[in-house]
């Protein structure tokens, strides 16, 4: 959305490792999953590296001492992946690939490291009209994913011979119908990206960070966006962020997941239907209509839902293959309507909107309304309603207890005014006041209900939920919200206890700062 510059992915230059959980505060539910029999445990039972962070010295876009990027952003096991690295000037380098998971609170294990004479690739042209940016470099190197690569997300540590460093992130992907399937949002990610971030012709799908001239917007931001590019900054793109603390969490308590992107999604919505659930996960405000109708054919067919983020789905896209012919290598998103010259149920401009009108909280139960400032320290506390609900079992919690520093940077919450999700079993979970970034008094909201399908979607409503599973970087671990989440987790495996009965706080009519509740018969 617009909003005031994202300068959260700054913090990464200067992050500190934090062992954020210890085994004395783990919910008890939690405790049956480290039995059992599945890849994800004996992944983890490796040799852990906390060698995935970078150091002090990482690579700047106007010099780009290092960059680099995967010709996918995920990859099935055995399968091959191309990397392009760009090296200034010319120099040795390396590459570590590192999976990200939990090994004993290190984070990473190393699974390969390639020594490699770099080279300075061609700088990457601009289309004048559209504003994408498409690199065309010659491969640096051929990787054929080993079979033993456990799914997960890979993160592939740059390092050139004077010590600069920047990341390439990928997924690898495999065909076991784990118990639970991990999106990890690339889409996003590319939207925010303007690379190169040289304050002269980089460009994003937003004007504050766009540069160079106006393109068909009327503006300096791009309509179009490649794949085939570098993320600017560190290279991670949002990652680290927002979605690390959930993966280290799911890890360290050896739940079954298996790990994709949501292009992965857009192209192949029907493997949702593999699993028990699917997680949307950080910053995930970027969906094409296959990604919609994808997780609600899986939802209607009984697969559990859970948004573990913020302002989910939020905004249209569509998809083009690039130069090369390549699928789903480029990113389409005017934001007007009007500027679009597709017009119908895939023009790109936010979901609730006409011509699309299709409300996401039809599907998540909430969806976005605003943000603070970026920042942790600007994060408020998470306020419990109907906290008699199963989602809280076990919690010792009442209506009106706070957590602090969970809502925030951005909020999503119930709108009336838009139909509310299909369910006769919906509760809201919470009701956070706070102000926004312009000063406006608002207020957020968590959500749970059950599809006729008898399938589960939650919705965290914030998008620092899994800051509060995870004490990494910059998360302030707690063990109600952990609590909560293995809550959830067993009713997506088991069945929720104890349905009947609950509170349907979504009336047909509430101001901002209010909560009204209305019960509902299942």
């Amino acid at each position: 959305m617009l909003r005031r510059r994202h300068r959260s992915e700054g913090w990464l230059i200067s992050a500190t490792f934090v062992l954020g959980l210890v085994a004395s505060v783990l919910p008890s539910p939690i405790r049956p999953a480290l039995a059992a029999a599945n890849p994800i445990v004996a992944e983890n039972q490796q040799p852990g590296s906390s060698g995935w962070q970078l150091g002090s010295r990482v690579a700047y876009d106007s010099v780009q001492q290092i960059k680099g990027y995967a010709s996918a952003t995920s990859v099935l096991q055995g399968n091959p992946l191309d990397l392009y690295v760009t090296t200034n000037p010319a120099q040795n380098y390396t590459m570590d690939f590192y999976r990200i998971g939990w090994y004993g609170g290190l984070g990473g294990r190393l699974r390969l490291h390639v020594a490699l004479s770099g080279i300075t690739q061609p700088t990457c042209p601009v289309d004048a009209t559209t504003g994408l940016i498409a690199c065309n470099w010659t491969s640096s190197y051929s990787l054929t994913v080993p079979s033993d690569w456990t799914s997960g997300v890979y993160m592939v540590v740059l390092t050139n011979a004077g010590g600069y460093q920047n990341y390439i992130v990928f997924v690898v992907r495999d065909s076991r119908p784990a118990a639970f399937l991990f999106q990890h949002g690339v889409n996003t990610d590319q939207a925010y990206n303007n690379y190169p971030n040289d304050g002269l012709t980089g460009k994003s799908l937003y004007d504050y960070n766009s540069f160079g001239a106006t393109t068909v917007a009327g503006t300096t931001r791009a309509v179009k966006v490649s794949f085939d590019r570098p993320f600017a900054t560190s290279g991670g793109g949002q990652f680290l962020n927002w979605e690390v603390q959930l993966v280290r969490w799911l890890e360290m308590s050896g739940y079954d997941v298996t790990y994709s992107t949501d292009v992965d999604t857009h192209a192949s919505g029907g493997s949702l239907l593999n699993h028990k659930a699917y997680f949307s996960t950080g910053h995930d405000e970027y969906w094409s209509n296959e990604m919609f109708n994808a997780a609600q054919n899986a939802r209607d067919a009984g697969v559990n839902l859970a948004f573990f983020g913020a302002d989910p789905v939020y905004r249209q896209v569509r998809f083009e293959s690039s130069a090369a012919g390549v699928p789903n290598r480029v990113m389409v998103h005017y934001r007007l309507a009007r500027l679009d010259p597709v017009q119908g149920p895939t023009t790109t401009t936010q979901f609730r909107d006409g011509p699309v009108n299709r409300p996401e909280q039809t599907l998540v139960g909430v969806q976005f309304t605003s943000s603070v400032n970026s920042g942790p320290s600007n994060n408020v506390p998470y306020v419990i309603t109907n906290s008699g609900s199963w989602a809280y079992a076990g919690i010792g919690v009442k209506d009106g207890d706070a957590i602090p520093g969970i809502v925030g940077y951005e909020m999503d919450r119930y709108f009336p005014q838009y139909p509310p999700p299909n369910s006769s079993n919906w509760t809201l979970l919470s009701h956070s006041p706070f102000t926004d970034y312009l000063g406006n008094a608002n207020y957020a909201e968590s959500s749970i209900y059950q599809a006729p399908s008898r399938a589960w979607v939650f919705s965290s409503g914030t998008i620092s939920w899994s800051r509060a599973l995870d004490g990494f970087w910059y998360g302030r671990a707690d063990a109600r919200i952990q609590q909560a989440t293995a809550n959830l987790f067993a009713a997506f495996l088991n069945g929720a206890p104890g349905v009947q009965g609950l509170t349907l706080s979504a009336p047909a009519a509430a101001t901002a700062g209010t909560a009204i509740t209305v019960t509902v018969t299942a």
